[in-house]
């Protein structure tokens, strides 16, 4: 089974990571498409209290601290199950 995982990816150390997924290929686009409407100061009409944010804070495996944008919802996984 497939999943969509939102991808983040740090400013500071330039690591890739995820924090949220789902199954449903309709809600993994719907929820992109709103996150990048909504960073542009668009309102759409699809809203989800689940969806991806924009930015997310990252912990360095340095210790430092990183602002990470949302890159989209990656599709991993076998999609015939």
């Amino acid at each position: 089974m497939s999943e969509y995982r939102a991808i983040y990816k740090c400013r500071l150390c330039g690591e890739e990571f995820y924090n949220a997924g789902t199954s449903d290929e309709d809600t993994a686009s719907k929820v992109t498409m709103y996150t990048v409407l909504e960073s542009s100061g668009i309102t759409p009409q699809f809203e989800s209290r689940n969806a991806p944010i924009q930015f997310d804070l990252h912990n360095c495996k340095d210790g430092s601290y990183g602002m990470a944008d949302f890159q989209g919802m990656k599709k991993v996984g076998d999609s015939d199950g």
